[in-house]
């Protein structure tokens, strides 16, 4: 509940961290309830939000490749792997709904490139070990997107690169290129 408010931004940093303390010394359910009963209501979702299915798209390559160029809605929740093999994902061409969309990304002993459309905020948050994790490029001077792309994971003995608006980066054959 309070990671919640907090990802609400109904609870500031500072809150989270004391009320996280307090949850920690708690040492029963009463005390717990005491914590809980002083924290605001949460933020009511709308309808629609709640009904709609989370959905989590896979794209994934082990011991081989995975070239695609995807068009249409991204997923909210996106998870790529690339596993003693390589993933390069297109998504100049694909639309993303405004607000956050999450991709995970793993890449072991492997290769994981991604690009992103101008006009889309890319943020990476990702790790690497023995590795290399990085995102490359940015939005457009006076851009305002509306859409944020959130990259997490790990690049092990391997590498994740991003590439935010495509500039400058080879792009993907297309079947008519081909």
């Amino acid at each position: 509940m309070l990671t919640r408010l907090y990802a609400d931004d109904q609870i500031t940093d500072a809150d989270l961290e004391a009320r996280l303390e307090r949850v920690y010394r708690a040492r029963s359910g009463t005390e717990l309830d005491a914590i809980l009963a002083e924290l605001p209501a949460p933020a009511q979702a709308e309808p629609a939000a709640v009904t709609e299915p989370r959905t989590v798209q896979r794209i994934s390559a082990l011991f081989s490749s995975h070239e695609q160029r995807m068009t249409g809605v991204v997923s909210r929740q996106l998870e790529v792997r690339g596993r003693l093999g390589y993933v390069e994902l297109d998504l100049t061409g694909a639309t993303f709904q405004p607000g956050l969309t999450e991709i995970d990304v793993r890449a072991f002993m492997g290769y994981v490139q991604i690009r992103f459309p101008a006009g889309v905020q890319v943020e990476s948050h990702g790790h690497a070990l023995f590795g290399y994790f990085s995102l490359k490029g940015g939005p457009a001077a006076g851009a305002a997107p509306s859409s944020l792309v959130k990259v997490t994971g790990r690049a092990t003995f391997g590498f994740a690169e991003c590439f935010a608006g495509a500039g400058g980066v080879p792009r993907l054959p297309s079947e008519t290129d081909r």
